[in-house]
C-alpha cells in the first residue's frame, strides 16, 4: 500500500535528532526507487537500496540532517526540492 509523506521536514527532523542515538534506519520511496536516511552520532548517510547490486548505491556520508537536505545526492535527489514527492515514509516492511 502506498502512502503518501504526511511529515513535514521540520516534524521529521525533530523526530529524527531526538532518535539518533538508536540509528535511526528510515526508508522511504521516490520517483519510484527506494531509498535510506540512516542517522548515526555524528554523521547522517543516504543510499538507494534494492534487491540487486545495480540497484543499490551505497552509503553517502554527510555531517548533519539539513546538509543532506539542501544537497543534491544520488539520482539528483534532492530533499529540499523533492521532499512532498516522499511515498511510505518509514513503512520498512513494505518496501522490502
Amino acid at each position: 500500500m502506498i502512502k503518501e509523506n504526511r511529515w513535514t521536514y521540520e516534524e521529521f527532523k525533530e523526530w529524527f535528532e531526538e532518535n539518533k542515538e538508536n540509528e535511526p534506519e528510515i526508508p522511504f520511496l521516490l520517483n519510484g526507487k527506494k531509498y535510506m536516511i540512516i542517522g548515526f552520532k555524528n554523521k547522517v548517510s543516504f543510499q538507494r537500496f534494492g534487491e540487486t547490486l545495480e540497484e543499490q548505491s551505497g552509503e553517502v556520508y554527510f555531517k548533519d540532517l539539513d546538509t543532506l537536505y539542501y544537497t543534491e545526492t544520488i539520482d539528483g535527489v534532492l530533499l529540499k526540492r523533492d521532499w512532498d514527492k516522499i511515498l511510505n515514509f518509514n513503512d520498512y516492511y513494505e518496501l522490502l
